[in-house]
């Protein structure tokens, strides 16, 4: 008898992601395949639901993989200056959660490389709940103290605050380039397990609901 439903999981993490995908497509396949070969076993009905089934789940793992083809493309496009920059411009909520003006023409290049190997970690581990600032300032090469000092010199926020408007201006990302369907999967993606707090500090940035952003481009 062939199984006709099955739960496919893939570890994104995983060195072996691209043998788990392999055998993840082939498992549907040789339904299919085995379908043909003992077609005179099921009625027609029988044979239509494997079918279904079958192709749904290779279906399923192709908009997966795209998915997160998609989000990772995200993550390596191209940046002369930190993005932090751009979202201060064109974000008036953003420049009010600011503790100082910021301008971008006065921080040196140094500086602008600094916060764009930052915002790598920063977006690295964006999925993360708790962002552990001292496993932060160590990747950075400073102390905690240094990289609390540093960001404000440069930004004029607090690291927390920082990292929170990275967060969102990720989800708002996600949204725009419909890499997730729900405010669920958005918010887990960025790191927010509290989906209603998630919600509420995305209006408070963009001035509107990522529900009612996500019907507003459907």
């Amino acid at each position: 008898m062939l199984q006709t439903t099955r739960t496919t999981t893939i570890d994104w993490n995983s060195p072996d992601v691209l043998e788990q995908l392999v055998q993840n497509i082939k498992n549907p396949l040789e339904s299919i395949m085995t379908l043909g070969k003992n077609s005179t076993v099921y009625d027609k009905d029988k044979i239509e639901e494997i079918i279904f089934t079958s192709s749904k789940e290779i279906s399923d793992i192709v908009e997966e993989i795209m998915i997160k083809a998609k989000a990772k493309s995200l993550s390596l496009t191209y940046r002369s200056r930190p993005e932090i920059f751009g979202i201060y411009e064109s974000n008036e909520n953003v420049r009010k959660m600011c503790l100082g003006e910021i301008n971008p023409q006065k921080v040196t290049k140094i500086d602008q490389e600094w916060l764009m190997d930052l915002e790598k970690e920063v977006y690295g581990n964006i999925s993360q709940s708790y962002l552990d600032l001292g496993e932060l300032s160590y990747k950075m090469a400073v102390s905690e103290r240094q990289l609390h000092r540093k960001i404000f010199n440069i930004v004029a926020l607090t690291p927390n605050k920082y990292v929170r408007i990275l967060r969102l201006h990720k989800a708002k990302q996600i949204i725009d380039n419909y890499i997730q369907q729900s405010v669920q999967q958005i918010s887990y993606a960025v790191g927010y397990n509290d989906v209603h707090y998630f919600s509420k500090l995305f209006a408070c940035q963009y001035g509107v609901s990522p529900k009612d952003l996500l019907i507003s481009l459907r």
